[in-house]
C-alpha cells in the first residue's frame, strides 16, 4: 500500500461507534429477516452473528474507505451534491454485496434451506438502504462540521494575523527612524535651501498625513496610493538624490482600481532596507500596471555588504491583508537580479 493511499484507510473513534451502535445491531435484525424466529434458538444465534458479524465487519469497512476516497477526491464542501451523486449508487452495491454475502455464506452453512427470493431479501435490501441513508448523513453532517471548525480555525489565524498587521503598520507609520531622518533631512535644508525645505516640508505632511489615516480603509483607489508615492518618493530623493529612481508606468483605466492601503510603501522600503542606494550603484524601482489588472512592483537587486536583520513582516502584511480579502494571488519573483512583486488589483464597483 502507497503513502498516498493509506489515508484512504483510516477509521476514526466515530466510525468505530457507527459499527458498535449502528452496523452490528443492524445485523441482528438482518439475521432475523433471513433465518426467522430460529436465528434466536442456540447454538444457531452465537454461530450466526458471528459469521453475520464478520461480513458486516469488511462491508462497513468499505463504506469507510468508499467515504474516504470521495472526500479527499471530492474536497470542496460545495461540491456535496456531487459527491452524494457517486456516493448513493456505491453504497447500494455495497448493501446489495452485503445482502447477497449474507444470504451465501447461511445457505452455505444451512442456517436457512430456502432458496433466494426476491421476497426473503427485499427487507434486508430495504433495511440496508435506509442504514446507508442514516450513515451517509452522519458522514455528510461531520465533513460539514470539520469544514466549518477548519474555516473558522483559519478565519481565527487570520484575525490574529491581521491584528498583527495592524500592529506592526502603526509601528511603520510613527517609525522613529524614519521620523528622525526626515526631520535631520529638513534641519539640513533650512540652513542650506529654504525654498527646497519648504517644499520637503509640504511633502512631509502630506505623507504622515496619509500614515495616520490609512487603516480607515480597507481599500483604496490606486490613484491615492500613488499620489501618496509622489510625496513619499520626493522625501527619499531629498535624502538619496541621484541614488534612488523611480519610474510610474500606471495606465489610466488602473488608477480607480482598488488596493490595500500603504503597499506600495512597503515594497518601497524593502527595496530601501536589503540594497545598497549609492549615486554610482543607484537603486531602481519601477511601479506598472498590465493587462491582467495586475500591478508590478520591480527593484534591481544589489546586497548589502552587510547582513539585513529583516523579519519579512513587510511582505507578510501584504500576503496577509490579501488574503483577508479572500484574494492569494500575490507572487514574487527573485532572479538574484531583479525583485518583482505582483499584485491583484480589485475593481471598483
Amino acid at each position: 500500500m502507497g503513502v498516498l493511499s493509506k489515508k484512504y484507510f483510516v477509521f476514526n473513534r466515530q466510525d468505530t461507534w457507527v459499527l458498535m451502535v449502528v452496523v452490528l445491531p443492524y445485523l441482528v435484525i438482518v439475521n432475523y429477516f433471513l433465518i426467522g424466529s430460529m436465528y434466536f434458538s442456540f447454538p444457531l444465534f452465537i454461530w450466526a452473528t458471528l459469521v453475520s458479524s464478520v461480513i458486516g465487519t469488511c462491508s462497513w469497512a468499505s463504506h469507510i474507505i468508499a467515504a474516504n476516497v470521495l472526500k479527499h477526491t471530492i474536497t470542496n464542501y460545495s461540491q456535496t451534491g456531487k459527491r452524494l451523486l457517486i456516493q448513493v449508487p456505491v453504497y447500494i452495491l455495497l448493501t446489495l454485496i452485503l445482502g447477497l454475502s449474507l444470504f451465501s455464506a447461511f445457505y452455505g452453512l444451512d442456517f436457512i434451506t430456502a432458496p433466494f427470493s426476491w421476497l426473503s431479501f427485499k427487507p434486508v435490501f430495504i433495511s440496508g438502504i435506509m442504514l446507508n441513508v442514516v450513515a451517509t448523513s452522519f458522514h455528510e453532517g461531520l465533513f460539514a462540521f470539520e469544514k466549518w471548525k477548519a474555516s473558522t480555525l483559519e478565519a481565527e489565524q487570520l484575525k490574529r494575523n491581521y491584528i498583527q498587521s495592524q500592529f506592526e503598520g502603526l509601528k511603520s507609520q510613527v517609525n522613529p527612524h524614519f521620523l528622525f531622518n526626515s526631520l535631520n533631512s529638513l534641519s539640513a535644508l533650512i540652513y542650506s535651501d529654504q525654498e527646497k525645505a519648504g517644499s520637503f516640508l509640504d511633502e512631509m505632511s502630506k505623507v504622515y498625513r496619509y500614515l495616520l489615516r490609512s487603516n480607515e480603509n480597507e481599500l483604496i483607489p490606486l490613484s491615492s496610493e500613488i499620489h501618496f508615492v509622489h510625496s513619499f518618493f520626493h522625501m527619499l530623493k531629498t535624502r538619496y538624490d541621484e541614488g534612488i529612481e523611480l519610474k510610474l508606468n500606471i495606465q489610466e483605466q488602473h488608477m480607480q482600481y482598488l488596493i490595500p492601503p500603504l503597499t506600495l510603501q512597503m515594497l518601497i522600503e524593502n527595496a530601501i532596507k536589503h540594497n545598497v542606494i549609492s549615486r554610482e550603484r543607484p537603486l531602481k524601482i519601477e511601479v506598472m500596471t498590465d493587462v491582467n489588472d495586475m500591478l508590478i512592483v520591480c527593484n534591481n537587486i544589489q546586497k548589502k555588504s552587510t547582513k539585513v536583520l529583516s523579519n519579512g513582516i513587510g511582505l507578510q502584511n501584504i500576503l496577509t491583508k490579501y488574503q483577508l480579502l479572500n484574494n492569494s494571488a500575490v507572487s514574487i519573483y527573485n532572479d538574484d537580479v531583479s525583485f518583482v512583486v505582483k499584485l491583484p488589483l480589485f475593481k471598483n464597483v
